[in-house]
């Protein structure tokens, strides 16, 4: 699979689809959040934690740092909804510092929204080129690709993302009733060539616009994935 037009040069550009999260994950630094700051290949690396999606829900705000904290690294939070409102300049310079951006789950429609209004989805890009490691759950995952699989307009469907990555992804793969059902539904109705599905506990690392590795936690050694690639050379195999 080749990289959409907008990554064409970039190189060791990290982008870590993480397909959701255990309440314990919540809780405690996990195998894949450690891969993902290994990434960076620093000791200290600059987190920023981006919670549109949810609304800036502050007790996922307050989650994330305390989580973060217990390994001491310190998170700054890009917040839209909640004082003090930051400028399109102010947004910028919290992105461009940023060595990882990890992008909460919520909803991806309005998210997707926000980010086209404060200019947060090119400068995203911006980001990409310039290095940083784009990472998230749920919709802080699907909102890479050209379409994810979200429950965000009330019910199963497709939405549009950054593009960033060619093709669709599923999260919550398994995890959630009727999920695993629909996204395979229209697959077959839509005729997509380019599917990944992740369940929780489950991360997939694009490097480079391609399919790198697979990450899991513990609690998901056995969690379902979906790899669904014309391209031979970057297909995995689905584990149930």
């Amino acid at each position: 699979m080749e990289a959409n037009s907008e990554n064409t040069g970039i190189k060791q550009a990290n982008i870590v689809a993480i397909g959701g999260e255990t309440a314990a994950d919540l809780q405690q630094i996990t195998p894949i959040d450690s891969y993902v700051l290994s990434l960076t290949q620093k000791e200290d690396p600059q987190i920023l934690y981006i919670t549109t999606a949810s609304g800036d829900d502050a007790q996922r705000i307050e989650q994330f740092e305390k989580k973060f904290a217990s390994a001491g690294h310190k998170v700054s939070v890009l917040s839209i909804f909640r004082p003090p409102y930051h400028s399109v300049k102010e947004i910028d310079e919290l992105i461009s510092q940023a060595d990882v951006i990890f992008v909460a789950g919520g909803n991806t429609r309005a998210m997707m929204a926000v980010w086209r209004e404060f200019s947060i989805d090119q400068q995203l890009k911006s980001a990409l080129r310039h290095g940083a490691v784009l990472c998230g759950v749920s919709a802080g995952a699907i909102c890479w690709f050209d379409l994810g699989h979200s429950d965000s307009s009330g019910g199963y469907s497709l939405v549009p993302g950054l593009g960033l990555l060619a093709g669709v992804m599923c999260p919550h793969f398994g995890a959630e009733e009727g999920r695993e059902e629909s996204f395979m539904t229209l697959l077959k109705e839509q005729s997509l060539p380019l599917a990944y599905a992740a369940d929780d506990g489950v991360a997939l690392h694009f490097r480079d616009g391609k399919l790198h590795d697979i990450i899991r936690t513990e609690a998901a050694k056995n969690g379902k994935t979906l790899i669904s690639v014309n391209d031979a050379e970057n297909s995995a195999p689905s584990a149930e």
